[in-house]
């Protein structure tokens, strides 16, 4: 019978392959699923522009692997066997229709199979043709800029203590621009450079900036001779769960508990962030023989940290750095003299074999890292098992097994101060309309793993401990519940917590869909965590426990084929000892869309009492930026988006929004003080296809 609906699939659409275009797919609406929900001040962009690139390179159903079609997230494992069962019973796929006749594939997954994938035979390439005919030949270029003035480019004026008030070096504009030419399964080869708001394009080796503040490149050739990947320049390396090479996707805990809890092994790839922390640069390559794997690297990047001078007369010419810096701004001269301090060079690689029809894989993974100057951390009590020294070696044994209706992994890592982490989990179907999580976590304090990403709800690995589960239930077709308990403890102390502590986190959400056109979406997290507590009567710190519930609802209607409406509700509670804080957002976005032409727009009221009751909602921004604006004190956002097709070539895209406050008259602190009570946000952007 499946024979039989194969060959009229195959009669009704004889095309063999299957392209669609990433932006008119529902790619933002994953992406809320997916991402963590915001509750820090945290710069998702790198992980964003990591998934954008990895959705714009859709995966060939007819060559994923197991891991690979796990990277998209939206599919479970017993999905992904049926597809992997298909393949080898039936041969190639040849048809996206052919996806009707596996069990377990419903309308939804399989539109979303269709945006994020395609189907194309294996034959060779010619090197002549590859290069001759890319899949992608594209030129990204953005400007943003805030209109309104603040402090740090306006003339240097004097302190309270009588002294000169530091001034950025640059102006306000943030410049952007990316290339890339690539013919997966062949070559990629493409740069990206930024400017920064505030930072200077200049040439001046002597403080190591050289036009631009900062560039980003990659060369990469794939099945070449035994090696299945050669990258020269900036590359990622993702193998086992994270606890050593992290440079790859960690989604954490967001509205989807169930695949988002493990790492999925991407193995070798090329970075193209503008995130400036970049995780290698050097040479690596990756090669199969039989059932094995291997890849080896050699990388050295260049980090920056402000240098010390140890204050014993002793030790008068030794210099050190407490902390490696990331976020990647050059405006300030004490910004621009912690540039490129520190010289990372690491060494390493990974080694896995697969056996049981590839259900079965098990790994090693090594690095060595040489800095040119030592490590040694601040005095304060939290920091006694912080990495100290100027090099740092860690191996891990990984295990991964694949079964019909589930996956189970572990890592262990060990590093060179003695340190262990440990990361095991399973992911499994317990129906075919319910999934479930477990994962177990135990990283020691005196772990180090500056590269490491794994699963937890510290931002490093290490001082954790800690027991997940999630569940994801579909009763119907329309209905989706999921629900996650994390708790977690801290066997040692922790910023602005003097003492061990532990906590727990607890997630619920219902999406429910009314109608093809009609959606409603409902979610509510409770987070329980310790924090030190400073009466005025004493100096020393209490611990208290603080408790932050956040309440999100939102309804989404397609008026017709052109018009879409969506409504906001926010809702942030925290509880500290005796005081109580809250915040309120609602919101009303209203799209329009047609063939050339895409409008959105948002106006939002929010009332929140302070920073720490501050609300989070996702705002959408130009192609590859990811926004999630926070708000607090009174007043209103809004925005409006346009992007154009000028030509099947090119792409623009331009945005202005503003936030304007009634209950303040400067806005920031520092060089990023406004005076007055709006801030007013430009953007624009052009794709170039050639």
């Amino acid at each position: 019978m499946k024979s039989l609906i194969r060959f009229l699939c195959i009669l009704v659409i004889p095309s063999a392959g299957y392209t669609q275009i990433l932006e008119d797919a529902d790619f933002e609406h994953i992406i809320e699923e997916i991402l963590p929900q915001q509750e820090y001040d945290v710069d998702y962009n790198d992980l964003y522009d990591r998934l954008f690139s990895m959705y714009s390179s859709p995966l060939n159903l007819n060559t994923a692997t197991h891991a690979d079609f796990q990277s998209l997230y939206f599919l479970n494992d017993e999905q992904i066997s049926g597809i992997i069962e298909y393949r080898k019973k039936y041969g190639n796929f040849l048809t996206f229709f052919e996806l009707n006749t596996i069990e377990g594939l419903d309308r939804q997954t399989i539109e979303r199979i269709q945006k994020f994938a395609k189907i194309e035979t294996t034959e060779d390439e010619r090197w002549a043709t590859a290069i001759r005919n890319p899949s992608v030949n594209e030129l990204m270029l953005r400007y943003q800029t805030i209109l309104e003035e603040k402090r740090g480019y306006i003339p240097t004026d004097s302190s309270d203590s009588g002294t000169l008030t530091s001034r950025y070096a640059g102006d306000p504009g943030r410049i952007f621009a990316r290339y890339l030419l690539a013919k997966p399964g062949r070559y990629s080869i493409g740069f990206t450079t930024e400017k920064d708001p505030g930072e200077k394009i200049i040439w001046d080796p002597a403080t190591r900036r050289y036009g631009m503040d900062y560039y980003s490149f990659h060369a990469m050739l794939e099945n070449v001779a035994i090696f299945d990947r050669i990258i020269a320049g900036d590359f990622s390396l993702d193998f086992g769960q994270g606890l050593i090479f992290g440079s790859g996707i960690r989604i954490g805990k967001g509205a989807e508990p169930v695949s988002t809890i493990r790492k999925n092994e991407r193995g070798l790839r090329p970075y193209r962030s503008a995130y400036e922390s970049k995780d290698f640069s050097g040479l690596a390559a990756s090669c199969s023989i039989g059932q094995s794997n291997f890849t080896l690297f050699y990388s050295n990047v260049r980090r920056d940290a402000r240098i010390l001078q140890h204050e014993n007369e002793l030790f008068e010419d030794f210099t050190y750095i407490s902390s490696i810096s990331t976020v990647g701004l050059h405006r300030t001269p004490t910004e621009i003299a912690a540039k490129h301090n520190l010289t990372d060079r690491s060494f390493g690689g990974n080694m896995n074999m697969s056996f049981l029809n590839k259900k079965l894989i098990v790994g090693l993974n090594s690095i060595f890292t040489q800095y040119n100057r030592a490590i040694i951390p601040g005095s304060e009590r939290y920091r006694l098992y912080q990495f100290r020294g100027n090099s740092n070696n860690i191996n891990s044994f990984y295990v991964n097994y694949y079964f019909k209706k589930g996956h189970i992994f572990t890592e262990w890592a060990r590093s060179q101060s003695g340190g262990m982490a440990r990361s095991t989990g399973v992911v499994m179907n317990l129906a075919s309309f319910i999934q479930t999580s477990l994962h177990f976590r135990n990283y020691d304090s005196n772990y180090h793993s500056f590269l490491g990403n794994a699963f937890g709800e510290n931002s490093v690995i290490g001082n954790e401990r800690g027991i997940f589960w999630g569940m994801l239930v579909k009763p119907t077709e329309k209905l989706h519940l999921s629900a996650y308990f994390d708790y977690f403890k801290f066997p040692w102390l922790k910023y602005r917590v003097d003492a061990p502590s532990d906590g727990m986190d607890f997630m619920a959400s219902m999406n429910y869909n009314i109608s093809e056109q009609a959606s409603v979406r409902l979610r509510f997290r409770d987070k329980i965590k310790s924090m030190n507590y400073t009466s005025g009567t004493t100096q020393f710190a209490d611990i208290q426990t603080i408790r932050t519930s956040r309440l999100m609802f939102d309804f989404n209607y397609q008026l017709n084929s052109f018009f879409r409406m969506r409504s906001w509700i926010q809702t942030t509670d925290i509880s500290f000892y005796n005081d109580r804080h809250q915040g309120f957002l609602v919101a009303q976005d209203l799209a329009y869309s047609s063939k050339k032409l895409t409008l959105s727009g948002r106006f939002a009221l929010f009332d929140a009492n302070d920073y720490d009751s501050r609300i989070y909602i996702y705002e959408p921004d130009l192609l590859y930026v990811y926004n999630v604006p926070s708000f607090y004190n009174q007043g209103i956002r809004y925005y409006i988006l346009c992007k154009y097709v000028l030509s099947k070539h090119i792409t623009i895209w331009g945005k202005y929004a503003q936030t304007k406050y009634f209950n303040i008259e400067t806005i920031g602190t520092g060089t990023e003080e406004i005076n007055g009570n709006t801030r007013s946000n430009l953007s624009f952007q052009m794709k170039i296809n050639f």
